[in-house]
């Protein structure tokens, strides 16, 4: 059915509520809004990160008001990953104002695969 499966006994076994809590946390789901915030971006600029491919969904959901809309999820651990990538200047992506062009702006688009 496409789900993973773990010995119950193994799970059982499993005593490191550190480790339980930290993948708990990195597993945490985020729509669009929650990561930019969990990011101190804005909205707009995690759409370049999307269009870049340096982020993609991890799952998706239905929509509450309308079951036909889906909505993208991602995941915590990637945008802590993300987070600590030197290759974006993220300190001139917080500190640019509303309105103003932001330096993810310039990042090149992800081509399509099969292009």
């Amino acid at each position: 059915m496409g789900h993973p499966l773990y010995c119950g006994l193994t799970l059982e076994n499993f005593t490191d509520r550190r480790k339980a809590e930290r993948a708990s946390t990195a597993g945490q789901l985020h729509m669009r809004d929650a990561a930019a915030r969990v990011l101190r971006i804005r909205a707009s600029d995690f759409d370049h990160l999307v269009r870049a491919g340096l982020l993609t969904h991890a799952a998706t959901a239905r929509s509450g008001w309308n079951k036909h809309d889906v909505v993208l999820l991602y995941r915590q651990a990637d945008l802590d990953r993300l987070a600590r990538s030197r290759r974006i200047d993220w300190d001139a992506v917080r500190v640019t104002p509303e309105g103003h062009r932001s330096p993810l702006a310039a990042l090149p688009t992800q081509q399509a695969a099969g292009r």
